[in-house]
């Protein structure tokens, strides 16, 4: 636990800023092995390294040079968990602690809890944006098309993600899990706490900790 000289102290990091980026890093890194090895408990392998790689190098390039293809969406996979790390503590953590009375209070509880309910939000910004309007028009037609040319699968990206591949609402609730896994070690590392006889709040001096 490490103190700063805004009246905060973090869990890691001497500073909300720093505190963002790190705890962002770790909570994409755990959230992407265990998306990695979904496929070994029978659930949908998300690989958001390939699927950022294919966006960016398209299909045919990423098929042909699959080490680049991961690299390449890795190094944007990763450089968006950490954007989306920092809107958490720097926005979305202190604005629902003002709006949410019973979250107020800086206490790991509630940075945790806090963290659960970011990645709820996130897993519907990724099923109702994300993976239909931007994974669908790229990877639906290769899994819906026949064998050789594709996978043959009943469905590429459903609404919401309430299809994908050979899989059902199962997506969905796996794209749920993943994006908890998130919000959860996001929560439980981003936990700034009131430094002991300090009068300073969350409101007043959330920004001050970043300098």
């Amino acid at each position: 636990m490490e103190e700063s000289d805004s009246g905060f102290k973090y869990l890691i990091g001497r500073n909300a800023g720093k505190s963002a980026v790190i705890s962002a890093f770790i909570a994409t890194h755990v959230a992407t092995m265990a998306g990695l090895w979904f496929d070994g408990a029978r659930l949908p392998k998300f690989d958001f390294n390939n699927l950022n790689g294919y966006l960016v190098l398209g299909l045919g390039y990423g098929f042909a040079n699959p080490a680049i293809n991961f690299a390449i969406g890795g190094i944007i996979h990763y450089t968006s968990g950490i954007i989306w790390g920092v809107i958490f503590a720097l926005i979305f953590h202190p604005a629902i602690g003002r709006f949410v009375k019973p979250l107020r209070a800086l206490t790991p509880i509630n940075n945790y809890v806090k963290g659960i309910i970011w990645g709820v939000v996130l897993w519907i910004i990724s099923s109702a944006f994300w993976m239909p309007l931007l994974i669908g028009p790229l990877l639906g037609p290769f899994l819906t098309a026949p064998p050789p040319s594709g996978l043959g699968a009943p469905c590429g990206v459903g609404p919401f993600l309430s299809c994908f591949a050979f899989y059902g609402i199962q997506a969905n609730l796996t794209n749920l899990l993943w994006h908890t896994i998130y919000g959860v070690n996001l929560g439980l590392l981003f936990s700034p706490t009131l430094v002991s006889g300090s009068r300073s709040t969350w409101r007043s001096s959330a920004g001050v900790g970043v300098r």
